[in-house]
């Protein structure tokens, strides 16, 4: 017995022996491992740990009805992506990517995708593996719900380097083709069920067959306020009775007036002398050339003339060939003459520097043309408070005197429609308003050049054509104006024009109507059919996309759907620095689950049309 137990003691002990000697955990080696882990849990809450330290197993992004968002999900959903014909991912420029949200809505791919496929199980409808082995046979793959061909004639070994691409394996491919599949399937229940009412078609057909186009002319408040010359009385009057308002847009417009180089307020009469003779001319060439270069030094003379008996802005309007100051005035602005200077010829800026205020120079003469100069104003630093409201009043003046002169040159051009039988091609395709060569009969007589560009700075009245537009859309060239609308819906179109003056935001609008269309019953038979279909698939686009949005929201406010936010912030920030404030703290709008859910990859798909529009599409292999 006692043999017996000294063998079995001396073997029990060589047994724990070799065991130690063989690596098996003791007391000790449990004991040792517990201090080290407890020592690098220390060290990682003291200094931070790195990024998924110490956790089972790989992190997802989110996990979505019992089923978790993997990084290698993302990884092929970004890859498929790519492959659709309907997407464009600009990958070139990470600060478009940013813009658009690409890692974003690519998430957001993925939980749509699982949303759908959620409410599929929930109506009962199957897909098995064996359906999207047969839509991959067939050449095909679904992506954000668009099936497109990937393959004319499938290829099994084509199939499995494509899969590499798509950095997925042929199990996980045919589970994701599965999911795609009943998620269109949900869409397609969806939209087989979208009804357009009959009324609803009616309404669609009358707003586009019922079609208007509008002969019109814009008076624009901007371009007659060049004529207004505020008194000085005026000036003081309106500061009185807007102090506070001025004051207010002093205060805003700081920059405008503070910290100034030294400017001056400039004023030019300019008379262009004849383009210099070529080498060689003839003598007739040269006698028209002296003709014409002492008809211009005579003008400019008599431009100096005029001004001792009429006001400087006056004679600029009647003289001064310069077409962006003639207008004003002569009124070059405030500008600065160190540095580079106005931007005028320098025997401009020369005249002056030698200039006072309110002085005016001789004539001045360049190889171009002859000037006369003359100073309203200097200022340097910071402008005194009334200095700076005199001059915000000015330009108030000026606005409003713009509005009324606007409305008055366009009722004058209506009168001249109603009692002379006048076109408003006729009045409005010259040089002037209504077709005059002289400046002597006030209002009636202002220049007035087309947008396309003439002598007084392509501002002026000018008649333009709509084109035909919807009755319920807004006019081109004119934008929303639903009471010129209205009116000329109401309108005899066989008149000029409409009886009156439309106001807009930037002057006034005299219109007539061009060409009326109107819908018909036998038209909306003949259109019935094509816009049912067309308005029944936008409205089932809007039904998916609520529909697929709001059981993402519902199931995540049921916990259903769970973002993993700290892992998912560090997939979706770029490495821009686009829209960082001096923190550098992002400025764009952060990222949240659910909110591209329903856009089926709306951003991209835009980058994909312009793509396909330029021949750059492309898909599959």
């Amino acid at each position: 017995m006692s043999d017996t137990s000294g063998e079995n003691s001396g073997g029990s002990s060589d047994t724990s022996a070799e065991k130690r000697e063989g690596g098996g955990f003791g007391i000790k080696q449990i004991g040792l491992w517990t201090i080290l882990v407890i020592l690098g849990l220390a060290f990682g809450l003291s200094f931070g740990l790195p990024s998924d330290a110490i956790s089972f197993g790989q992190q997802p992004l989110a996990k979505a009805f019992g089923d978790s968002i993997q990084m290698q999900d993302y990884n092929y959903q970004f890859a498929a992506l790519q492959m659709s014909p309907y997407v464009k991912i600009p990958k070139s420029d990470k600060k478009v990517m940013e813009m658009m949200g690409v890692k974003e809505e690519t998430l957001d791919a993925i939980v749509e995708r699982r949303v759908l496929v959620n409410a599929a199980n929930e109506m009962g409808l199957n897909a098995a593996t064996s359906d999207a082995e047969d839509l991959v046979a067939e050449g095909q793959i679904i992506v954000l719900g668009d099936t497109f061909l990937w393959l004319d004639r499938f290829n099994y070994d084509i199939f499995k380097r494509w899969l590499v691409s798509l950095q997925t394996n042929e199990r996980d491919f045919l589970e994701v083709q599965r999911q795609e599949l009943l998620a269109r399937t949900v869409r397609d229940l969806i939209t087989s069920s979208t009804v357009v009412s009959e009324g609803e078609l009616r309404r669609v057909y009358e707003e586009r067959a019922n079609k208007l186009s509008l002969r019109y002319v814009r008076f624009q408040s901007a371009y007659y306020a060049d004529l207004v010359d505020p008194a000085p009385e005026d000036i003081d009057a309106y500061v009185a009775s807007h102090k506070d308002e001025l004051k207010r847009q002093f205060e805003s417009q700081g920059v405008r007036f503070t910290k100034l180089p030294k400017q001056v307020r400039l004023r030019f009469i300019q008379v262009n002398k004849p383009k210099a003779l070529a080498e060689g001319a003839d003598a007739d060439a040269v006698k028209t050339h002296e003709e014409a270069k002492a008809a211009a030094k005579a003008k400019i003379d008599g431009a100096v003339a005029a001004l001792a008996e009429k006001d400087f802005r006056a004679v600029a309007r009647e003289l001064s060939e310069d077409a962006s100051t003639a207008r004003r005035g002569g009124d070059y602005g405030w500008v600065s003459l160190e540095g580079t200077g106005t931007g005028l010829e320098a025997v401009v800026d020369e005249a002056a520097l030698t200039l006072g205020v309110g002085q005016t120079s001789e004539v001045i003469e360049s190889d171009d043309a002859y000037y006369v100069v003359k100073v309203d104003g200097v200022r340097e630093g910071d402008v005194p408070e009334e200095d700076a409201l005199r001059e915000l009043a000015t330009e108030a003046l000026m606005d409003e005197g713009g509005k009324s002169l606007a409305k008055q040159a366009a009722e004058e051009a209506l009168l001249k429609i109603k009692d002379d039988g006048k076109q408003l091609s006729e009045l409005f395709s010259g040089k002037n308003a209504l077709g005059s060569d002289s400046l002597a009969g006030g209002i009636d007589e202002i220049p007035l050049d087309g947008a396309d560009g003439g002598a007084d700075g392509g501002d002026g009245p000018r008649m333009r054509v709509t084109g035909l537009f919807g009755k319920g859309a807004s006019i081109p060239g004119i934008g929303p104006q639903p009471e010129l609308t209205n009116a000329a819906w109401s309108a005899d179109d066989k008149a000029e024009v409409i009886d009156r003056v439309f106001e807009t935001t930037d002057g006034v609008i005299v219109a007539g109507v061009e060409r009326k269309e109107s819908a018909s019953d036998e038209g909306f038979q003949e259109a019935r059919g094509d816009l049912y279909r067309e308005l029944a698939t936008n409205k089932s686009v809007r039904i998916n996309s609520w529909f697929a949005k709001n059981r993402c929201l519902e199931a995540k406010g049921k916990g259903q759907i769970t973002p993993m936010h700290d892992k998912i912030k560090r997939l979706v920030t770029y490495d821009t620095n686009l829209n960082v404030d001096e923190d550098g703290a992002r400025q764009l709008r952060p990222y949240s689950m659910c909110d591209r859910v329903g856009m089926r990859g709306s951003f991209l798909r835009l980058g994909g049309l312009e793509a396909l529009s330029r021949g750059l599409g492309g898909g599959g292999l």
